[in-house]
């Protein structure tokens, strides 16, 4: 997510690099993003060898810190037994298909042709994601290799390149049991309760509303409980695109967390 944030400080680069050239100034009106000329691919390739240099650095240290720095020696994690109920996974999930949709609404921002924009932001994913496996948690002593968890990545991946080709009413989201401020990670969960606070939703819009069935996991008795919801509702996204539509898509990233009503199965 910080590579997400930080590579957005990149757009003054890409746009004034982009005003430079006479031979690549068509511009194209793309919902959510900032109107761009098409920049040189050259030009934005090195754009984001630096942010992903500058930023994946901080990145790497956040997380570090987070789940513990790979001080140890490679090894695979227990995949079925790390009694969170497939819930690491279904988030891995969750971030591959984000992740891409993310860097594409970016990369398009940025002036990337909107044809080139997908395959960049799928292997901007799959670079990130595949550095948390292996260097961060392959060796991890705390942690371990999950073949599962890079499976659930580039699958969801694959979801949003799915998404991208074929525009449906379906989506992923997220809603928590619990204002993330009660925890001592706010953002990355690194302990059972923190994973437990997370439901995960697949999503379908219908019209007006977003109906769902989510995911999540307890740890209320010894073993660790999974959880199932139905839900209704809808995100800031879509509230706010009602009265502010174009300011609403310049901040697309806020249909992520889903406002809604649930009920527990």
């Amino acid at each position: 997510m910080l590579v997400l944030l930080g590579a957005m400080t990149l757009a003054p680069v890409a746009l004034a690099d982009s005003s430079r050239s006479d031979t690549t100034a068509s511009h194209y009106s793309q919902p959510g993003a900032l109107h761009a000329s098409v920049i040189p691919e050259g030009t934005y390739r090195r754009n984001l060898l630096i942010g992903n240099a500058a930023f994946g650095t901080a990145t790497y240290f956040y997380m570090a810190n987070t789940w513990g720095a790979p001080t140890g020696k490679f090894h695979f994690k227990n995949e079925f037994h790390d009694n969170i109920a497939l819930t690491d996974e279904v988030s891995h999930f969750f971030a591959g298909y984000k992740l891409t949709q993310g860097f594409s609404w970016l990369f398009k921002s940025l002036g990337m042709d909107e044809q080139v924009a997908p395959k960049y932001s799928a292997l901007q994913a799959a670079m990130l994601l595949t550095l948390v496996e292996v260097p961060l948690d392959a060796f991890n002593p705390t942690q371990g290799f999950g073949a599962t968890d890079l499976v659930a990545d580039y699958g969801g991946i694959g979801l949003a390149l799915l998404k991208d080709k074929y525009p449906n009413n379906f989506d992923m989201k997220f809603s928590v049991k619990h204002p993330p401020w009660r925890f001592e990670n706010k953002f990355l969960a690194s302990d059972v309760e923190e994973f437990d606070n997370f439901i995960w939703w697949a999503t379908y819009k219908p019209k007006y509303a977003w109906v769902g069935v989510g995911y999540s996991a307890n740890h209320e008795r010894i073993e660790v409980e999974p959880e199932f919801y139905v839900g209704i509702g809808t995100t800031a996204y879509d509230l706010l695109h009602v009265v502010a539509p174009g300011f609403a898509d310049e901040v697309k990233f806020l249909d992520t967390y889903f406002i809604n009503f649930h009920r527990r199965l």
